[in-house]
């Protein structure tokens, strides 16, 4: 699933190539993607695309005299500009056709995902229980939400009530480079550990970002791009390991990250 790196690079895409242009007309590819009617989404048509903002995994679009569209991309959802209608994406499920004949498309392979009105961002993320954005957070509010929060560490960095946009991949990587084992409770871990991870945290994610969130180009000393059991570890001579947390596979480095 997009994480908070991928998102925000769709909506650099979404800003560089459209804000300011006008909506001619709208097409829905896959119908259980649309959370608002028709006739709620027909409002978009002729107005512009005036700003975009992102929180955690989410973006939104600020549409001229309407309210925001917020988009969740779902297993494997990304966006498209393109100018020609023959160069529209496989697996498109929702493209906005613009005045100057540009195209947006909302990709979703897996047919998930959701595209729907909202009042406002932070509307949303109260109606839908959406932490503040991972790296919106000061090092003082971290500390605090951490204090909140029981369990391992893992399962509180993918808490999307908590802090949003980290999901499996990246909380693999902040606990990695803090040297954290996943299954860490978090009344083992004191402060000056918890701010170390409100370092790696921030500077793991706005590296994936000025990456464009493509894992060949991450550092060699990153653990995404080896992401397979077996593999060696980035940091040490130790084998990439598998293991399941609440059912979900993960990779860790049993050598560097000791339970």
């Amino acid at each position: 699933m997009p994480e908070l790196p991928d998102v925000e690079v769709f909506r650099k895409t979404i800003d560089d190539k459209t804000i300011g242009k006008s909506i001619n007309d709208y097409t829905i590819h896959v119908k259980d993607l649309v959370g608002s009617s028709r006739q709620k989404l027909n409002k978009i048509r002729g107005h512009k695309i005036n700003s975009t903002q992102r929180r955690g995994k989410y973006c939104f679009l600020e549409i001229e005299d309407f309210d925001w569209l917020v988009l969740h991309f779902g297993m494997t959802g990304s966006v498209s500009y393109y100018e020609d209608d023959e160069e529209e994406p496989e697996y498109s499920a929702f493209s906005f056709q613009f005045k100057d004949k540009g195209h947006l498309s909302v990709i979703s392979k897996r047919k998930l995902g959701k595209i729907e009105a909202c009042k406002s961002p932070d509307a949303f993320a109260e109606e839908n229980d959406i932490g503040t954005d991972a790296l919106e957070l000061s090092q003082d509010e971290f500390l605090e939400l951490l204090d909140k929060k029981r369990g391992g560490i893992k399962g509180a960095l993918m808490d999307q009530s908590l802090l949003s946009g980290i999901g499996n991949i990246y909380s693999d990587e902040i606990l990695i480079q803090a040297r954290l084992h996943p299954k860490m409770n978090l009344s083992k871990i004191d402060e000056k550990k918890r701010k170390e991870l409100y370092t790696k945290m921030n500077e793991v994610l706005k590296k994936a970002i000025e990456v464009q969130a493509d894992p060949s180009k991450l550092p060699k000393n990153y653990l995404i791009p080896v992401r397979n059991e077996g593999d060696s570890c980035p940091y040490c001579e130790g084998k990439v390991k598998k293991i399941k947390i609440s059912g979900r596979g993960c990779y860790i480095c049993p050598s560097c990250q000791k339970k």
